[in-house]
């Protein structure tokens, strides 16, 4: 028995001499047990600063596109946009968007309006009074404005040819396509065709695009998710070179089953 006793008080004492080695070799300024435990590290003073986002989410995947600009139809359709403050850890939020009366206290929240209701000059007070302990010269109330611009359907660089390659494969070229057509004789949207798979050239399949501005869009088939031929995916441009990350099926596939690929190409 005094063996045993022996035995178990060595392993607590030896417990406790990792514990302590551990607290003398840590370095994480965020950990109350480590020596250079700095209870204000990354907690920054009061800052208003937020931006506008739209939705392009599509059956492929979410996506919040941040953006100061966004392209409407031209039939009056109603546009989400989504709000943002960049610090969540804020304390308070007071927003005033536009001529609304009402005045929001969320740090995230989405409004609908339509193409007329643009420009939105949109005001961001914040209050951060858990930081004055840290920023004892510092304000503990903020404030920040930005406008949001609304422009007409094919106002952004996103249309034209993209002639490149699928899946890393430079051998395995093809060309998306990105325009404005008009349906029904009263409607215009922005479309995209794929010049290998359906939705492809045949004027009767294309994808249709949910435009951000000049570096993305979502887009997805007229049909939706479970009709035959389908795809859906998002898009991210930088200068003249596209990134096309989608998934999609066609006539011969089980149904509900799909193909990923992505599309890397260049504007001409």
């Amino acid at each position: 028995m005094k063996l045993f006793n022996l035995l178990i008080a060595l392993g607590f004492i030896g417990c406790l001499s990792l514990i302590q080695s551990c607290k003398d070799d840590c370095s994480d300024p965020t950990n109350p047990d480590c020596e250079n435990y700095d209870p204000c590290y990354g907690k920054e003073s009061a800052d208003a600063a937020f931006h506008f986002y739209k939705d392009l989410t599509t059956d492929y995947g979410e996506y919040h596109f941040q953006t100061d600009t966004i392209e409407v139809y031209n039939d009056g359709s109603y546009i989400d946009v989504y709000f943002k403050v960049d610090d969540k850890d804020v304390d308070s939020c007071w927003w005033t968007v536009g001529a609304d009366s009402r005045v929001f206290t969320q740090k995230e929240f989405m409004l609908t309006f339509q193409k007329d209701d643009a420009p939105l000059l949109t005001r961001l007070i914040v209050d951060k009074s858990s930081a004055k302990s840290c920023h004892p010269d510092k304000p503990v109330r903020d404030t920040f404005y930005r406008t949001l611009k609304f422009m007409p359907l094919g106002s952004s660089n996103i249309y034209g040819k993209y002639h490149g390659y699928f899946d890393g494969n430079t051998s395995d070229t093809g060309t998306i396509t990105v325009l404005i057509k008009r349906f029904w004789n009263t409607s215009y949207i922005p479309i995209l065709r794929n010049s290998q798979e359906p939705p492809g050239i045949d004027s009767g399949n294309f994808a249709i695009i949910n435009t951000g501005w000049n570096n993305a869009f979502g887009m997805r088939s007229i049909g939706g998710k479970g009709t035959i031929p389908y795809m859906s995916g998002l898009a991210i441009i930088e200068f003249e070179k596209i990134e096309i990350n989608y998934k999609y099926n066609n006539e011969n596939d089980p149904f509900d089953t799909y193909r990923n690929r992505t599309f890397k190409g260049k504007k001409r």
